[in-house]
């Protein structure tokens, strides 16, 4: 979704893969539509739910598909703009 909050807080993130933000988004919509619950819960099938470990494994150090730094990037520059 286009105008999601995830899509605005994350679609900038440099992943390196356009398919690793597009799952970024789609774990961050699904952690924000139900907050308290566990990533299984979140996701709507098992599916979703193995392909948000996979993201989070990408960001291990050993691997670096993906860094920490580059997911945060995009949402903190938009939390600073909102706070100019």
């Amino acid at each position: 979704d286009e105008g999601s909050w995830a899509m605005n807080e994350f679609g900038g993130a440099q992943a390196g893969d356009g398919r690793l933000t597009k799952r970024l988004i789609k774990l961050a919509d699904r952690l924000a539509e139900a907050p308290s619950a566990s990533i299984p819960g979140a996701c709507n099938s098992r599916a979703e739910t193995q392909a948000a470990y996979r993201l989070f494994d990408q960001a291990r150090a050993d691997k670096r598909g993906l860094s920490w730094e580059a997911v945060l990037a995009p949402h903190m520059a938009r939390t600073e703009a909102r706070m100019a």
